[in-house]
């Protein structure tokens, strides 16, 4: 190959660099698809349970003093006397003769006792008098005295809780002499 077709050589491949590079600003060729990323927060909640309350119920025993009115009944024998003599025999002043004559009216008539306003007839046969009294009874009623009412409620509040994310970013280095988009102008 001559001197000049070395030069032609040359100059032809000068003349395509510059077609070339001519042709790369008219014409965008897609060489490869490139991501960026980032990382976004995503927030989840759990439930946890921080703590328990535990309510329960107990009897406390007081002794207290009731008072309360009761009745009792009792017996009162009370002698009436309509004379004096009478008085004497009973109480055991007398003699002998007092009493033969007192006996002996005595002895076919039957004696009267008067019990709460009412007379019965004391004869052979005895006579029961029935004394009663009042006893306490005890028994006892269960009344409400408070009534508690135990609710659960929840409160909203917002908390700030810090997260480092990551993104990526695109660095360009350029090397040598590159034709940029705003240096299109120049090469026409």
């Amino acid at each position: 190959m001559t001197t000049e077709n070395g030069n032609s050589i040359y100059q032809d491949n000068l003349d395509k660099e510059q077609n070339l590079s001519t042709e790369q600003a008219h014409n965008t060729v897609n060489v490869g698809h490139l991501e960026l990323l980032e990382e976004r927060p995503v927030i989840n909640k759990e439930r946890l349970d921080v703590g328990k309350v535990t309510v329960t119920k107990h009897s406390r025993t007081k002794t207290i003093e009731v008072p309360i009115e009761l009745v009792e009944e009792y017996i009162t024998i009370r002698t009436e006397y309509h004379d004096a003599e009478s008085q004497d025999l009973l109480s055991g002043s007398y003699d002998e003769k007092d009493i033969l004559r007192h006996v002996e009216p005595s002895l076919d008539s039957k004696a009267v006792v008067t019990i709460n306003g009412k007379q019965i007839e004391v004869g052979d046969e005895p006579v029961d008098i029935v004394l009663s009294r009042q006893v306490a009874t005890i028994t006892k009623d269960t009344y409400a005295i408070q009534e508690i009412e135990i609710n659960k409620s929840t409160h909203v509040h917002t908390d700030s809780i810090q997260v480092e994310l990551k993104h990526e970013e695109l660095d360009v280095t350029e090397e040598g002499l590159l034709a940029h988009g705003s240096d299109k102008n120049q090469l026409k």
